[in-house]
């Protein structure tokens, strides 16, 4: 793969990358580049894992463009999280995608010459490429197999859009992407959870119900209150909290809330208080040198071991290694 930038001063430096059929590899691989001419400031950092390739892109720009070579065709899952850009085949450019900010895109994209056209603005992108082989680990053959029959009806070397409506990004998305880019860890920790990660935004844009929370339902008080209660759980870490002093804090009977909370979340009061400490946790331990012991107490276990036993539970393994791998 070959990535080039471009402005209308310039032809732009190219940044490339060599990989092995289906982008397969041994190794994690990781870079940023910041070496920009003067007409770009910002960072791409690029992370390569078995047959996937990221590209977390972070601009502040004049109108420019990047144009990217490949010699094997991928998928491309995108997340516009900032700023608006264009994307087309270079030999097909009146086929163009006008690509919105925090929306979410999914693309079959051929052996090709290809480029995505920024604003003069602030833009901040995350690029996931992953391959076939990939989507049949993840998804198995018969989904695979029904994608790429979609992809042969689009003609097999154009530009295909794969959704039929594209995906907002929701409260759940957001997390997900940002637990990817400020992942925590280091080495083989850091590349088991870069991928958990990776597998669980590919779930959510393939199989968008696994993705739809249905807040529109609620009325605007109840979404209100519902951000007072988990700012509230966020400030309260450590202390003790139950369904039944969140309910009350909340005005609601504890079924209500509940059934509330979980809509406009995504997941369960219990579920959410607990992400939200082992989140804490792990920031403790990896950045400031907390032990084990203390940052569990801190985060709101009195017993060390039940924050372990939790801990082992949600991330499937201890949090020992956080420390060994620091």
């Amino acid at each position: 793969m070959k990535i080039r930038f471009k402005n209308s001063q310039s032809n732009g430096e190219g940044i490339k990358k060599y990989f092995n059929k289906n982008a397969k590899t041994l190794n994690f691989f990781e870079k940023t580049h910041s070496d920009f001419n003067e007409e770009i400031s910002g960072v791409l950092k690029e992370i390569h894992l078995n047959n996937i390739h990221v590209l977390h892109q972070e601009y502040n720009t004049k109108n420019f463009k990047i144009e990217i070579e490949q010699d094997y065709p991928v998928f491309l899952l995108q997340f516009v999280i900032k700023g608006k850009m264009s994307f087309y085949l270079n030999n097909n450019s009146k086929k163009t995608y006008h690509l919105k900010n925090n929306m979410c895109y999914l693309f079959h994209i051929p052996s090709s010459k290809y480029s995505f056209e920024y604003l003069n603005q602030k833009n901040n992108s995350l690029n996931v490429y992953f391959t076939e082989s990939f989507l049949i680990k993840k998804m198995g053959e018969t989904f695979t197999k029904n994608l790429v029959r979609k992809i042969q009806t689009e003609k097999v070397n154009q530009l295909c859009k794969l959704q039929k409506k594209d995906l907002t990004h929701n409260r759940k998305l957001n997390s997900i992407v940002n637990e990817f880019i400020n992942c925590p860890f280091k080495e083989v920790i850091r590349e088991s959870y870069l991928e958990s990660k990776l597998t669980e935004l590919l779930l959510m844009a393939l199989i968008p119900d696994a993705s739809k929370i249905a807040v529109d339902k609620l009325n605007k008080k109840d979404k209100e209150t519902l951000i007072s209660i988990g700012n509230y759980i966020k400030a309260h870490l450590k202390n003790e909290l139950t369904i039944e002093q969140l309910s009350l804090l909340a005005g609601f009977n504890t079924f209500k809330f509940k059934s509330l909370f979980k809509q406009f979340y995504g997941m369960t009061v219990f579920k959410y208080i607990t992400t939200l400490r082992i989140e804490k946790a792990i920031k403790l331990i990896a950045k400031h040198d907390y032990t084990i012991s203390q940052a569990s107490y801190e985060v709101g276990y009195k017993n060390p071991q039940h924050f372990t036993v939790a801990f082992k539970k949600k991330l499937g393994y201890l949090p020992s290694k956080i420390i060994k791998n620091k």
